[in-house]
């Protein structure tokens, strides 16, 4: 029994919990229903002159148009409060609200608001008094029908321009014309209250001397003497005395908002201190015992009320005003902060890479006067051996100069045996060889590592010129992203109350928005973003831009949240198929493709010489490097001869490796390729097939390096295939293997990438024997994202484009 006791206690509990959680969830909206059922009730019942009612109808128009959700609670208080004033008041309000809803669905009407309200006021009430006065109504009445008009049409511009969306009311900084009219229709609301009085407390003064004290305390003098004066002159004209009150108002507007400096003990005994002084100055005022009860409560609501909420009113009414220069200052601090990071990032990993794991060594730059070695100018048989035509020691000398940097050891050997078969003085002339070839090695080596340097020093050049030019940009046109584009925004009116810029890297932009809800039936959660603000975006970044996702949100109101990123154009899919040669366990090659962005894929195969475990390190290790290269924002043609000097200072003689990078960039359609040492890319589109090839030799091959940037423009239903040496035999003709491949291509092109890269490696194998050596290929297919909205751009023409005949 307490088991089930205590599951039940605890089922009470949890009941009462998402019950409290539910109405926290809601706050806001519960706030808003609350907000528009009370205020229509007390001004449905405000009657100004004595005669006029003219205050139901402004609160029903807003609603209407701004509130659409909150319809049902206007009419519920609206009516409630109009009884109250008798039926027939209720019929009239029922009939305006009932002919204002009918014609408001006219673009002519829907045009001036106010102006619809004004003629529906007239309407009703010419044609209710025409009954009830059997045609014949007197002056006084159309006199009146006349400032009801009047007064409905003034309180509907004040209630648009006090009242706009709630994301703006909650979280926008107030105007000063939205707070002026905010107070005269907080104050015609309280006209409707002047029956509601308990003890000697009138309810509607309470109200209004807290709203004054509230004022001296968050504006001062000038703020709070004109809240008061706006009050005065609205109870004035509900109770026909223009005079008395609205001193007592003023001053005590006054006196409250000169004690601020002493907080909210001054402003009280301000507020209190008017009303003293003119009891003692104008007998003939109605300072009573309910006037005074009525400051007492109102003075010890203002004091029971915490600072700190009275600091967030005050933040709201009067919003502190950060000066232009000391924003961007703040701004700038953190762009530089953000840039120096970077550079610094960049640094420490540039002096890692090159200079902690490989120093730089000291050379002599040597000059040779002559190519004829030394040991041979003072030999007895030098005439004999330079002057020979078969097999001369020139010929020789040049033989083993060209094997010299040879990864296999084989050749230089042989033509060093037939030197001492030739040669009488060998030793010396293979040592003085040795030095020669070394000394021409490291001049290769220094002078591809000044070519390397100065690339990164340019690469750093550049981080330093972006970061410089943050720095010196002009105050004056200084405008950060988010005002920038909220800017853009206002001067299309479109409406919205936060941006976030989550990312502005190109490429890869994230942009969060948040706008009202829907206003009308036939639109749809993106109708603004895609056809209002996505070209927004787009001329401001230059670049293409999509609605990732729209989601409504319920808090801390309704609202919509847009995500836009950056659009791509193309989408890629790719396959690989890769074996080890005939006879071997590891293989040499190497493949990864990661994107660098959404909008930008790096493509990375490298073939690492031989069938080892060594090549297969290499290959690793080039791969590894290069990504962190790419990574670190390094440029790839600094990257590539960065990798070369790190390859031909390994130590390893006979180690070297090829590198095929691609950048496909899936925004603009564009296949950036550069090569060392590597075998062509071959990109079929249509009937047509493309060849993108270069002369570039492999890491760490010869001291010199060079390497140079292709480009080809890329087209839906492209197939790029991209491959290493293996896959051709090099005894046979390349053009009759190419031949085989395009067929191969032609056929087989409408399989999927995996299934078509082993259908190209098995062709290959069968009529070509390539078996060998290390095979991989590397297929790519590119397609075209057609979204709901399109952007066009022109493209220039390809200069590295080269058609290869099949």
């Amino acid at each position: 029994m307490k088991m089930i006791s205590s599951n039940t206690e605890r089922s009470l509990f949890q009941q009462a919990q998402d019950v409290v959680g539910s109405i926290m969830q809601r706050k806001v909206h519960l706030l808003t229903m609350f907000l528009f059922t009370i205020g229509s009730f007390f001004l449905s019942q405000a009657v100004l002159f004595d005669a006029a009612v003219p205050f139901l109808l402004p609160v029903w128009a807003l609603a209407a148009m701004r509130y659409p959700k909150y319809m049902l609670p206007v009419f519920i208080g609206g009516i409630s409060g109009s009884l109250f004033l008798g039926v027939g008041q209720s019929v009239i309000f029922i009939l305006q609200l009932l002919l204002f809803s009918i014609v408001i669905r006219h673009p002519f009407t829907r045009k001036s608001v106010p102006l619809t309200v004004a003629g529906t006021v007239i309407f009703i009430q010419v044609f209710w008094q025409l009954i009830m006065y059997a045609g014949q109504p007197p002056l006084t009445v159309q006199v009146a029908i006349g400032f009801e008009a009047i007064l409905a049409l003034l309180m509907t511009v004040f209630l648009f321009l006090a009242f706009p969306q709630v994301d703006k009311l909650l979280y926008s900084p107030w105007r000063a014309e939205q707070l002026g009219a905010a107070c005269i229709v907080a104050a015609m609301a309280t006209t409707g209250m002047d029956r509601l009085i308990i003890g000697y407390i009138s309810i509607p003064g309470l109200l209004l001397y807290t709203a004054i004290l509230i004022a001296a305390l968050a504006g001062g003098v000038l703020f709070s003497t004109t809240i008061a004066m706006l009050i005065a002159a609205i109870t004035g004209m509900a109770e026909l005395s223009f005079t008395g009150m609205m001193t007592v108002y003023g001053m005590t507007g006054f006196a409250a908002g000169a004690m601020k400096n002493f907080g909210k003990l001054g402003v009280a005994t301000g507020g209190l201190f008017a009303s003293v002084f003119f009891l003692l100055y104008d007998l003939t005022l109605p300072l009573d015992e309910t006037h005074f009860a009525t400051i007492g409560a109102a003075t010890l609501l203002f004091l029971l009320i915490p600072s700190k909420r009275l600091a967030s009113v005050r933040d709201v009414l009067v919003p502190e005003q950060q000066d232009h220069s000391e924003k961007r200052q703040q701004w700038l601090t953190r762009r530089l902060d953000e840039q120096l990071t970077d550079f610094q990032q960049f640094a420490s990993f540039m002096s890692t890479m090159v200079n902690d794991q490989f120093p730089v060594q000291e050379t002599r730059h040597i000059e040779y006067e002559q190519e004829t070695p030394v040991a041979c100018r003072s030999c007895f048989r030098f005439t004999k051996c330079w002057a020979s035509e078969d097999d001369s020691m020139p010929n020789l000398l040049s033989e083993w100069e060209s094997t010299y940097s040879a990864t296999k050891k084989a050749a230089r050997h042989r033509v060093e045996e037939r030197i001492k078969y030739k040669c009488v003085r060998h030793t010396g002339l293979l040592e003085e060889l040795e030095e020669r070839g070394a000394d021409r090695l490291l001049m290769g080596q220094l002078q591809h590592g000044r070519k390397m340097l100065a690339l990164q020093l340019r690469d750093m050049s550049t981080h330093l010129e972006n970061m410089m030019n943050e720095i010196k940009e002009d105050v004056t046109i200084y405008q950060p992203s988010e005002e920038e584009l909220g800017r853009c925004l206002r001067a299309q009116d479109i409406d919205f109350f936060q941006i976030d810029i989550l990312s502005e890297e190109k490429g890869a932009m994230r942009i969060v928005c948040s706008i009202p809800e829907k206003r009308s039936t036939f639109e749809t959660d993106t109708t603004v973003a895609e056809r209002l603000i996505l070209p927004i975006l787009e001329e401001m970044y230059q670049e293409p831009f999509q609605v990732e996702k729209a989601i409504m949100q319920q808090q801390p109101f309704a609202h919509l949240q847009l995500t836009f990123t950056s659009a791509v154009r193309f989408s890629m899919q790719y396959g690989v198929m890769s074996t080890a040669g005939s006879g071997s366990f590891y293989a040499g090659d190497a493949y990864e493709v990661f994107p660098i962005h959404d909008g930008l894929t790096a493509v990375l195969l490298s073939d690492g010489m031989g069938q080892d475990m060594n090549a297969y390190y290499e290959s690793q290790k080039v791969i590894r490097l290069m990504r962190e290269c790419l990574d670190r924002k390094m440029g790839p043609e600094t990257a590539m001869h960065t990798l070369h000097y790190m390859m031909a200072l390994n130590g390893l003689d006979d180690m070297y490796a090829t590198l095929d990078l691609a950048l496909v960039d899936l925004q603009d359609g564009r296949l950036w390729s550069w090569k060392a040492g590597s075998m062509s890319t071959y990109i079929k589109r249509g009937e047509d097939f493309l060849r993108v090839d270069s002369k570039a030799v492999p890491f760490g091959f010869l001291p010199s390096f060079t390497v140079e940037a292709k480009n080809e423009e890329l087209k839906s239903g492209d197939i790029i295939v991209m491959m290493t040496d293996g896959m051709f035999n090099g005894d046979l003709s390349l053009e009759l293997q190419e031949k085989s491949l395009y067929q191969t291509i032609e056929r087989y092109g409408d399989l999927e990438c995996d299934t078509l890269a082993d259908r190209i490696m098995g062709e290959m194998e069968r009529k070509f024997k390539t078996t060998a050596d290390d095979r991989t290929v590397l297929v790519m297919k590119i397609d075209h994202i057609v979204p709901r909205w399109s952007s066009v751009k022109v493209r220039t023409p390809s200069l590295f484009r080269q058609k290869v005949v099949g």
